[in-house]
């Protein structure tokens, strides 16, 4: 009767060891691998056919006979025992687990439906600070971003200057290509920059980025027709900028993917074009009734080799770069999620810096003089910081997505109510009330575009294919305004055009959000 007991006994052990041996394994049980016994006793016997109960029993006895381990397991060994299991089986649901979170889409950059979500709450496990070499980087991202859209959104000082002074035979809508071009070509060229900064090459951009960026600006120094300031000051300048714009943003994500200063690292970096929306147009204003037009964009290029140096030093990666270049990768719009979500960056891209870019030519139509007229940008872009830094502080917990979706309705109601303003007073107020607005967005779209990338090293190529999208919308946008304020019902019609695309931008983010959130599954993206 012992005897019996014992068999029945050392059985049930096998069996158990080696249901949580292929349990632990793989999820799920194995019906044709080798028992825990055979494996932890080293046996190199034959394999009876484990594909039935019968068999996992015949298995179970043969090596238990063969090895002298059919006896009764003393109590330290079923305690032991019963402790690697708990262990196994607590290794195995948190494997699975990960992976329902972390399962990321194939190379070519698929459906991304698992990416992991963007709240921080999710890298508390694993938070890596960014160190010195990070803040270094993210200092370099400030500052080129102060010479991509700083430079864009201050426009608004040339477009009054090229209006009455050189280009003073020609329309608003025709000089307003020259920054349209500019807008355009910063972010459509970063379906080009942002994979080949993925494959490494972020030094050789800066360089030729740089490079340009000077050159062009010099040339249009000794510019006095629209042919020649079009593509010295637009095409030049432009291609300058999209050269290094998309790598520069791409940069955050090696440095603050797993940080819990992420989304306000981002929000840093969107605030530089608003720190330089106050500079830029200041240094404009002062140098260009004293020195003129010629040393005043010579002084700039100066000043942006300067800013190019510090930037070439100071941004850096820490993923190795990838070996395949994918430009124009549309694999990444398998996710539906950023395919709404780059419909919406579209929309909204027509129109949500209108009121800044026609800021000094509205007020000069109320009546406000030049010179308070041409801080109105300056204004516009200094309390923009607020709303490019404290949304996205809030964003660490919300999500930027949520941050982008908020502001972009924010936006749009406010572009209905630019006519209102009339008088110096509430025309500055409302240049300021804006700049917040349009400021939150323009923090939260990077981050959330980057939110879509299921690695680190595939940020620069969802940057980039966002960028590329929208910049057409950018392209457009601008003129469709100047042509809408040069009719009959002036910046009436321009406000209508600009609220309606901003509230419909709104309406597709909701959809892409509450797609996003059931990939994640969280609401805080």
């Amino acid at each position: 009767m012992s005897n019996k007991d014992d068999d029945k006994s050392s059985f049930q052990t096998a069996e158990s060891h080696a249901a949580t041996f292929h349990t632990a394994g793989s999820g799920e049980e194995s019906p044709s691998g080798p028992s825990l016994v055979r494996i932890l006793s080293g046996a190199k016997g034959p394999i009876v056919d484990s594909s039935t109960s019968a068999g996992v029993e015949a298995q179970a006895v043969t090596e238990l006979a063969a090895y002298g381990l059919d006896r009764r397991p003393s109590r330290r060994e079923r305690s032991a025992s019963n402790a690697s299991s708990r262990r196994a089986i607590g290794a195995a649901t948190r494997g699975r687990d990960e992976e329902k979170t972390h399962t990321a889409p194939s190379e070519d950059g698929g459906d991304g439906s698992a990416d992991t979500a963007v709240g921080e709450e999710a890298l508390d496990d694993d938070e890596v600070p960014p160190g010195l070499k990070g803040w270094l980087d993210l200092l370099g991202t400030v500052m080129s971003n102060m010479l991509c859209y700083g430079m864009t959104q201050s426009f608004a000082v040339f477009q009054q200057y090229y209006a009455h002074h050189l280009l003073s035979e020609y329309s608003t809508s025709t000089i307003s290509w020259i920054g349209a071009i500019q807008f355009c070509l910063c972010p459509l060229l970063g379906c080009i920059s942002g994979p080949l900064f993925d494959a490494g090459y972020l030094k050789h951009l800066i360089i030729f980025g740089g490079t340009l960026y000077v050159l062009c600006l010099m040339m249009a120094s000794i510019s006095t027709q629209y042919y020649q300031l079009l593509l010295s000051h637009g095409f030049g300048v432009g291609i300058a900028m999209g050269s290094f714009f998309s790598p520069s943003v791409g940069t955050l994500s090696h440095h603050f993917s797993k940080s819990r200063y992420r989304t306000f690292a981002y929000g840093m970096q969107a605030s530089g074009s608003a720190v330089a929306g106050i500079v830029f147009p200041s240094i404009l204003n002062a140098l260009l009734p004293r020195v003129g037009f010629p040393w005043t964009m010579r002084i700039l290029g100066f000043i942006v080799a300067g800013f190019m140096i510090i930037i070439f030093f100071t941004l850096s990666t820490t993923v190795p770069p990838r070996k395949k270049i994918a430009v124009l990768s549309p694999a990444v719009f398998r996710n539906p999620a950023y395919s709404i979500y780059v419909m919406a960056a579209c929309s909204a891209s027509m129109a949500i810096y209108a009121p800044l870019n026609f800021s000094v030519t509205y007020a000069t139509s109320r009546g406000v003089p030049l010179e308070k007229a041409n801080y109105a940008p300056a204004i516009s872009n200094g309390v923009s910081i607020v709303g490019r830094i404290v949304p996205l502080i809030i964003a660490q917990r919300l999500g930027p997505i949520n941050v982008l979706t908020t502001f972009s309705c924010i936006s749009g109601i406010s572009q209905f109510m630019w006519t209102l303003a009339r008088s110096t007073t509430g025309i500055l107020i409302y240049d300021a009330f804006y700049g917040i607005a349009s400021g939150g967005y323009g923090a939260s779209l990077n981050p959330g575009a980057a939110s879509f990338a299921p690695h680190t090293n595939q940020a620069g190529l969802y940057l980039g294919m966002c960028f590329f999208v929208t910049s057409f919308f950018w392209l457009v946008g601008t003129p469709i305004s100047a042509a809408l304020i040069d009719s009959n019902k002036g910046y009436l019609a321009a406000s209508m055009f600009g609220g309606s695309v901003l509230l419909l931008a709104f309406s597709l983010f909701v959809v892409s959000r509450r797609i996003r959130v059931k990939q994640v599954g969280t609401k805080f993206v």
